[in-house]
């Protein structure tokens, strides 16, 4: 005779689901521990420290990212060809970049329109779609 799981059960070896994992405990432990970094967040960090720099006969703190633009355009001027070439190519990449101020309040016209409607609803204290 053969014992028949209940309806919470999975058979052998699976125990019922409320019980799979006890609190606190993941479905995967040994997977990324919390508070690791990855690649983008690492280099972000790294390109952000300030270091000292002597230019122009005082000491100043600029950020490596700051730092490293400036070599690569200094590089470009004395006439490397590699670096006159990515001088240009990221002199073009910024200039054809939106603004950051610009990306938050740029709506589309279809989606001003959307927000209007919503918001005219939302006055009207209709949010039903189906009288229109």
């Amino acid at each position: 005779m053969t014992k028949q799981p209940t309806s919470g059960g999975g058979g052998y070896g699976k125990p019922p689901r409320a019980n799979r994992f006890g609190k606190g405990n993941s479905g995967n432990p040994s997977g990324r521990p919390k508070g690791s970094k990855n690649l983008r967040t690492l280099i972000k960090q790294a390109a952000a420290k300030k270091v000292s720099v002597y230019e122009d006969g005082k000491t100043t703190r600029k950020t490596k990212m700051d730092i490293a633009v400036t070599q690569m355009f200094n590089k470009a001027v004395k006439g490397e060809p590699r670096f006159t070439q990515m001088a240009i190519e990221h002199y073009g990449n910024a200039e054809n970049a939106p603004a950051a101020d610009n990306s938050v309040d740029s709506f589309q016209e279809a989606d001003a329109a959307v927000v209007a409607e919503i918001v005219a609803r939302i006055r009207r204290g209709t949010g039903d779609s189906s009288n229109d």
